[in-house]
């Protein structure tokens, strides 16, 4: 890779480490209407790649409430759950297929409160972007890629496939009695 190349590399590393999602007391405390929840998750998300350019709309919403996947609105106001709900399903659904990502909010709704599964989500979220840019920047000082680039994004894309199937499998393994097809 030239030097231009490693240092865009750089820059995208240190801005995808740099990445954080707003904690439970930084969420809105407050019934909310639907264009605000929007708006809200929106500014949380609006730079995160699996996000970015996709947005959540008030179709998807309605989805996830009907689908159990988030808890039903009382007279259409939405509350702080139902903003971290919308976060955490949002950041997972690009490698979690969504009955998936249900059952694990289920399960750990049985033995923790909200706030300290979301802030969890939230320092597991920071941990797994921090991990992979650093592991991004390992491969700028490796010679064989510094000549072939594109190997790079070959790798990340590969790890993030090997990432999506050892989850899908840890989870299969906690709830053998899902169904097959989630």
């Amino acid at each position: 890779m030239n030097d231009e190349s490693c240092a865009a590399i750089a820059d995208i590393c240190a801005a995808f480490a740099d990445q954080r999602l707003p904690r439970w007391r930084e969420l809105p405390d407050l019934e909310l209407y639907m264009d605000q929840v929007l708006s809200i998750v929106s500014r949380a998300l609006g730079a995160y790649p699996g996000f970015n350019g996709k947005g959540l709309t008030a179709a998807m919403v309605n989805n996830y409430v009907k689908q159990g996947v988030i808890p039903s609105p009382v007279k259409k106001k939405y509350s702080r759950s139902h903003l971290a709900h919308l976060i955490i399903v949002c950041v997972l659904k690009s490698s979690l297929p969504i009955p998936v990502i249900q059952k694990l909010l289920a399960s750990e709704l049985e033995t923790a409160p909200e706030q300290v599964i979301y802030d969890r989500f939230c320092e597991l979220f920071e941990q797994a972007d921090t991990a992979a840019a650093s592991a991004a920047n390992k491969l700028l000082d490796r010679e064989e890629l510094q000549a072939a680039p594109l190997s790079a994004v070959y790798l990340a894309a590969l790890r993030a496939q090997a990432e999506q199937a050892l989850a899908l499998k840890m989870f299969a393994s906690l709830f053998p009695e899902t169904d097959k097809k989630d």
